[in-house]
């Protein structure tokens, strides 16, 4: 699995996540919890999804898509490519999760590791690269 690959899957879930966490961590026991749209901080939702009989759906064409993504079950979907939960277990501030995911291009595995700050904020991060994170908020 490449890089960008990688890098792709991480930006499109909820991951593959946040900026600092003030407060000690909400835990969310699994995927399950984290149901719905998703967009990175610096993103408005309206600008990214359509809200169709209750669903969410991504808008054609927008540029923060990328950095977007929506839980539905155990499906997660991202503008560029659909990640399907292959495993999860809690941690000590969150949970980890590998993902099938799958683009037009490639397919495999993706490890992601999640912290919760609260019920409408996830941070996606590395353990490897601590100071890498990226914060998203839940769309209403």
């Amino acid at each position: 699995m490449t890089a960008t690959y990688r890098t792709m899957a991480a930006w499109m879930v909820a991951g593959t996540l946040l900026g600092p966490v003030t407060g000690g961590p909400a835990h969310a026991a699994s995927l399950s919890e984290l149901q719905g749209a998703w967009v990175i901080n610096s993103a408005e939702c309206s600008d990214v999804f359509t809200k169709r009989s209750g669903r969410f759906a991504f808008k054609p064409n927008k540029r923060n898509a990328d950095t977007s993504f929506i839980i539905n079950g155990n499906r997660i979907q991202g503008a560029r490519a659909t990640c399907s939960l292959g495993s999860e277990k809690p941690t000590s501030d969150g949970f980890r999760a590998v993902l099938d995911c799958s683009s037009r291009m490639m397919m495999g595995a993706l490890p992601i590791s999640f912290r919760v700050s609260n019920a409408n904020t996830i941070v996606k991060f590395d353990p490897d690269f601590p100071d890498l994170e990226t914060t998203y908020t839940r769309c209403n």
